[in-house]
């Protein structure tokens, strides 16, 4: 009789653990198995059994154990799982934890040894102001991103989007957006969530974001700057370009495009959801955020000592320069932007600051950014460390469920 799980093979322990069995959860009997249950198992599992093993009727791939035997089977197979499944949470942890430091660190290093060249001096205490600024100026796009979980039906609190958004920041420096999507979508542990409808809203969300931040340049250096025909014709052109998507139907059609409607398909329609009202609020705010990461930069040229007015005056130049930066480091597709942000805030900063503070002030501001994001996720990482397991609770939860049926 099979009493032990100890008595298999380790290769069916294996993959016993990796691709459990579906337990079918009905009690059955058959002759001289009063207290049986029947267990469904693969083809390749049919050999792991002796004689107190006999088939169900109509399938020989069901075995019946008895209540002892199936106790330890279930038992062992649930603590191995369990050991497994939290080994492998911490690995996929320290590797992206890895993958994060290694590209912050080089963002880091590129911008130090640019300014190697050049001359400069900041105000610490206006360095903390442009870096506060900047995150208050996210909060609007962060909430407008949780107002589209809500919409297409996902579980998320308010308080775990907003976590999930900030800490995201740092998945920009890794070659490819889909930093951005693991990290947003492994930090959504409160609710029921679908994960393809969370990677379809962290880019619904960028693509309002960016064609508002267009949106704005593309107006302001209309009307202040005109002299600047290149750099219009990139904001008008990236404007249309990053605002079709965001209509909500042809945002479905996309989606369908790409093939999401094959993992999800009720995924495209719940982007329907999505009502005038909410983009009408959603392009107010995040414009008022557009207009505090403007006044970021401002607080950055003023720790510099080379802007000498108030948040408010070259605002309409502060404001395009961070956004149709931002614009062109996304359309490039070069992590974090690098080059892509500080050409553009050279050739904007240039004609009003001189070309040396046009230079050294895209490589600070790139620094205050990154500083303010990488302390922020830290702040917020910390605060949610309680819940961050819950995944892994869960897991074990739903396996200790299934061993004991």
């Amino acid at each position: 009789m099979v009493s032990e799980v100890s008595g298999a093979p380790y290769w069916v322990l294996l993959r016993i653990i990796v691709f459990p069995p579906a337990l079918a959860g009905k009690a059955g009997t058959t002759p001289g198995r009063a207290a049986a249950r029947t267990i469904r198992m693969d083809a390749g599992l049919a050999a792991w059994c002796d004689s107190s093993c006999v088939a169900a009727p109509g399938s020989a791939q069901y075995r019946v154990f008895p209540d002892a035997s199936r106790a330890a089977v279930g038992n062992h197979v649930s603590e191995h799982k369990i050991k497994w499944t939290r080994w492998l949470l911490g690995t996929v942890k320290l590797s992206v934890f890895a993958l994060l430091s290694w590209f912050i660190y080089r963002a880091l290093v590129s911008a130090n040894e640019q300014l190697n060249g050049h001359q400069w001096h900041v105000e610490p205490g206006w360095l903390a102001v442009a870096g506060l600024l900047y995150l208050v100026g996210l909060f609007p796009a962060a909430l407008f991103w949780h107002r589209v979980l809500l919409q297409t039906g996902q579980e998320a609190g308010l308080g775990e989007s907003l976590r999930a958004y900030y800490i995201s920041q740092l998945g920009k420096y890794v070659p490819g957006k889909w930093m951005v999507i693991l990290l947003r979508r492994g930090l959504l542990t409160g609710g029921k969530v679908e994960t393809t409808v969370v990677a379809a809203s962290v880019f619904f969300e960028t693509f309002v974001m960016l064609a508002i931040g267009a949106s704005i340049a593309t107006l302001a250096l209309l009307v202040w700057h005109p002299g600047q025909i290149w750099l219009i014709a990139i904001a008008a052109g990236s404007a249309l370009l990053l605002g079709i998507p965001t209509i909500p139907r042809l945002f479905e059609f996309l989606l369908r495009m790409v093939g999401v409607g094959r993992l999800n398909p009720t995924a495209g329609a719940r982007f329907r959801r999505i009502g005038r009202g909410m983009l009408a609020a959603g392009w107010i705010a995040i414009g008022a955020g557009w207009l505090l990461q403007g006044m970021s930069l401002w607080a950055t040229l003023r720790a510099m000592g080379a802007a000498t007015g108030g948040p408010l005056y070259d605002l309409s130049l502060h404001t395009s320069t961070v956004a149709l930066s931002v614009v062109a480091g996304f359309l490039s597709q070069i992590p974090g932007g690098l080059a892509v942000r500080e050409w553009v805030s050279a050739e904007l900063i240039e004609p009003t600051y001189g070309a040396s503070v046009a230079i050294v002030s895209a490589i600070i501001y790139r620094l205050v950014q990154v500083v303010s994001e990488l302390a922020v996720s830290i702040i917020l990482y910390v605060a949610g460390w309680r819940r961050t397991p819950r995944a892994a609770k869960v897991a074990e939860a739903e396996l200790s469920a299934s061993s004991g049926r």
